[in-house]
């Protein structure tokens, strides 16, 4: 079977991009033949990649390019199945549609909200509508969208006209229940929509670890607002025998806004600051950690990093939105609380920290989870299946009778 991807960016650098060079080599491993078609990035991290700079285009005339670079492309290698990624030009998805099945993977809201995040900046609310023309007037007093008319008007129009061809694809594959309800919303095929969760990148531990002498809350994560990371100071705060870890992409301006949100909140003398870790770092930072909070604030499609703590044994406190309750069942593995709440985010975290008991249950149980439905294999298995079943449909409705 030969599988033609098509991502934007290839790199270690994005969430998508590093799911995507963790996934190839293991469909490889089943003997998938793969090619990798991209605008940007490096060739040398897969054999079979393939620049194709029109990915990146914008406007109806790099959507015409595209769209003709597509076809040329698809005419030669003729895939049995085409799986989209994260892809921008509509000339080169109507292209991939005239040429064969294609898969798509929502990793975000991309073809679901023209700002790509169902997310109100202005008053930090998630979005519950469906894209319509009342979005631009929404983004007035909300800003979600670019304030850049030309700009607002192609991402309205690369949702409508996503949304037109829902009965087109194959197939469209969604990180958690959260995001396939929003395609369901969108009147999508149910049959079409599937939930498949990513897998979690860090192997999960044989059995609960020891639990940390120094009571520590961690957060890993972009600085950003939609992450929360003001709700985590807060919450630092409120436990006044526990230290903090933030680990991110830290800046001089973001390290400034972090240490006066953390002065404001009491507890500077204990939040360490450090940037970007790497993976054996990171796993060593899990296994440190008495509870990982998640406090991010925006409709996350899952969560892939709650995955990785759960892995090490680690109970999660996370904030109940988009996608999380795929992966923290409350008061198993453990806690949701509210979004921006950093009171109820503290009292999740206390009730853990002033019970070891509970913290190795709750670790063994998120340890189960992601050996029950969470690991590489059963993502690849799923996966293959739907190529194998939208292939063999093409082939069965081209077949004489």
């Amino acid at each position: 079977m030969r599988i033609l991807h098509f991502n934007e960016h290839l790199s270690w650098a994005g969430g998508v991009e590093t799911y995507l060079l963790h996934l190839i080599p293991r469909l490889a491993a089943q003997g998938i033949e793969q090619h990798y078609a991209f605008a940007q990035g490096d060739a040398s991290l897969w054999p079979n990649s393939i620049p194709l700079p029109e990915l990146a285009g914008f406007g109806r005339r790099a959507e015409a390019a595209g769209y003709a670079r597509t076809q040329r492309l698809l005419r030669d290698l003729r895939p049995d199945v085409i799986h989209i990624h994260r892809v921008y030009n509509l000339g080169v998805i109507q292209a991939c549609l005239e040429n064969g099945p294609v898969v798509v993977t929502c990793h975000d809201y991309l073809y679901l909200c023209p700002a790509a995040s169902f997310f109100h900046r202005r008053t930090q609310t998630i979005c519950r509508r469906r894209a319509g023309p009342a979005c631009f007037a929404v983004t007035l007093f909300k800003h979600c969208l670019t304030p850049r008319p030309r700009f607002a008007a192609a991402y309205y129009r690369r949702v409508r006209t996503f949304v037109r061809w829902k009965d087109r694809f194959a197939a469209v594959l969604c990180p958690s229940e959260s995001v396939r309800e929003r395609l369901l919303a969108h009147a999508f095929p149910a049959e079409k929509a599937i939930t498949l969760p990513y897998f979690c990148p860090v192997s999960p531990r044989a059995e609960p670890r020891p639990l940390p002498s120094t009571p520590t809350l961690l957060f890993l994560g972009r600085i950003r607002p939609i992450k929360g990371y003001d709700v985590f100071i807060r919450c630092l705060g409120l436990i006044p025998n526990a230290r903090g870890l933030m680990v991110g992409d830290l800046t001089p301006e973001s390290s400034r806004r972090v240490t006066d949100t953390a002065r404001t909140a009491g507890c500077e003398d204990r939040l360490t600051l450090r940037g970007w870790a790497s993976r054996e770092e990171i796993t060593a930072l899990f296994e440190a950690a008495s509870v990982f909070v998640f406090p991010s604030i925006w409709p996350e499609t899952l969560g892939i990093v709650g995955l990785e703590a759960m892995a090490r044994g680690v109970p999660v406190v996370a904030a109940d939105v988009g996608g999380v309750r795929q992966w923290l069942k409350d008061g198993e593995n453990g806690f949701l609380v509210p979004p921006k709440d950093a009171a109820a985010t503290a009292a999740a975290a206390r009730r853990l920290l002033e019970s070891p008991q509970l913290m190795l249950r709750m670790g063994k149980a998120a340890i189960e989870t992601i050996q029950n439905g969470f690991l590489p294999e059963q993502h690849i298995a799923r996966l293959v299946e739907v190529y194998h079943s939208r292939a063999r449909h093409v082939e069965a409705a081209e077949t004489p009778v």
